[in-house]
């Protein structure tokens, strides 16, 4: 392609390219192309595709030569970014479309100039990564976290058994209501009925915390609920409201919680007794605590090579990484276009949220800089290695497994890249100081086991 192009590394990882014709090259792509839309047209007193170029411009004007100006630039712009022998740090990321800067003009008389403007791939510069001396966290199961756990055990094993008819609901009872929602004026809202809704009385998981309303009554009981909440409730749709609740309850059911060693034996054969479950029980909170500390003092470790040289995160990268963190969170692969931009418009003004997505974008820059200098590979042996520890874990026959990665290239892409990461983490403890820091609680941790 007869053209000159020069590439310029601007701020932030982006690059401008810019491409020159001489006058005679120009005219020659011109032609080119005026001569393909030609094909296609019947101008009267000429066979069809014959029609000089001077007739077409003469009759299409300005249309033909803005076709031509798009096709120019759309043309130069992906031969010359597509060629082997484009230099790589300037090709743009794949979801970076090169954008015209400016309005260009076609002169056919003289010569044409343009640039387009896109995000590349950000250049690492690795400081130290060895020798550095960091604090992470530190925890520890205690006896507390152990009783809580078996007591959550416990509860999920509880059998659940009918009252009598004539007892009344006390907290702990599993109850099943009839709801629906009433109006000032006492008439119904039919938008808000519910059948069969069932809760543990007392935990408040139901839409109006109605629990104390609820206690006492019996089943087949029904009532009329009208409950003011406070300025400071902390659920913001019923925080300062009033709202009436027609109820009928229609179930109530005892928990009879399982005799200790029995409890044990019902969750893992290999129990005998409570103080064996328990036992098993810490072992496994351990073991998640261990594992979690282990990321914490990695990710700090990451965190002191990326403050030395920050790698720039191009506005594209961001935007399409909390995109991704938008459809894990609610789900909206299938919205519409203008529903998607909306939300990306809404999370891009959210300085927080752009602050941790570079946070998160730099570190997994520099653990995919660290895998290529420290020349990690994972090799077919080792693959195969992590196949049969997946059979074991998973109960699957060796054959399913490996045949199912290796139809699966993306599958496949994540397991070579946990991987390496496993093993860049490996080098960084071992090269490195990890002082212990703040202590944390089970809790904090994990939550979902409090």
């Amino acid at each position: 392609m007869a053209v000159t192009q020069e590439i310029t590394h601007l701020d932030n990882s982006a690059v401008r390219l810019t491409f020159t014709y001489n006058n005679e090259d120009l005219r020659a792509k011109y032609n080119k192309i005026v001569n393909g839309f030609a094909k296609d047209l019947h101008v009267k007193g000429f066979r069809k595709g014959k029609a000089p170029i001077a007739v077409l411009e003469r009759k299409l004007g300005k249309a033909l030569q803005e076709d031509a100006l798009n096709t120019i630039i759309a043309d130069t712009v992906n031969e010359t970014i597509k060629g082997d022998e484009f230099p790589k740090d300037a090709a743009p990321l794949p979801y970076s479309e090169p954008q015209v800067e400016g309005e260009p003009k076609l002169d056919l008389a003289g010569e044409f100039v343009f640039s387009v403007k896109y995000d590349v791939m950000p250049r690492i510069t690795l400081g130290q990564y060895e020798g550095l001396e960091v604090e992470a966290e530190t925890s520890e199961v205690t006896d507390a976290d152990v009783e809580r756990e078996v007591d959550a055990i416990r509860e999920r094993n509880a059998i659940v058994m009918d009252k009598e008819d004539d007892a009344p609901a006390e907290t702990g009872d599993v109850v099943t209501v009839n709801y629906i929602e009433l109006s000032e004026s006492g008439e119904e809202i039919p938008a808000s009925k519910r059948k069969d809704f069932s809760f543990v009385l007392g935990s408040g998981h139901n839409p109006f915390k109605f629990d104390d309303e609820i206690t006492g009554m019996k089943k087949d009981d029904t009532r009329d609920i009208q409950k003011t909440y406070p300025e400071d409730f902390n659920d913001a749709g019923l925080a300062g409201k009033t709202k009436r609740i027609h109820v009928e309850l229609t179930s109530v059911k005892r928990r009879e919680l399982p005799d200790e060693d029995e409890l044990a034996q019902d969750v893992d054969e290999k129990y005998n007794t409570m103080a064996d479950l328990k036992k098993g029980v810490r072992e496994n909170m351990e073991l998640l605590v261990e594992n979690y500390l282990k990321k914490i003092k990695v990710l700090r470790i990451v965190e002191k090579i990326v403050e030395q040289n920050p790698p720039p995160v191009p506005e594209s990268m961001m935007s399409v990484e909390i995109l991704s963190s938008l459809r894990q969170a609610v789900g909206f692969d299938n919205m519409k276009t203008a529903d998607t931009t909306r939300f990306l418009e809404e999370a891009m003004k959210n300085e927080e949220l752009k602050r941790e997505t570079v946070k998160k974008i730099r570190e997994s820059l520099v653990r995919k800089e660290l895998t290529a200098h420290l020349g990690i590979k994972v090799s077919d042996e080792e693959l195969e290695e992590h196949y049969k520890s997946i059979a074991e874990t998973s109960g699957k026959p060796l054959e399913d497994v490996r045949e199912s990665y290796e139809k699966n290239e993306e599958a496949k892409a994540y397991l070579v890249h946990d991987i390496e990461q496993a093993r860049v983490a490996e080098l960084l403890l071992e090269k490195n100081t990890v002082k212990a820091g703040k202590k944390i609680n089970f809790v904090d941790i994990f939550p979902r086991n409090s």
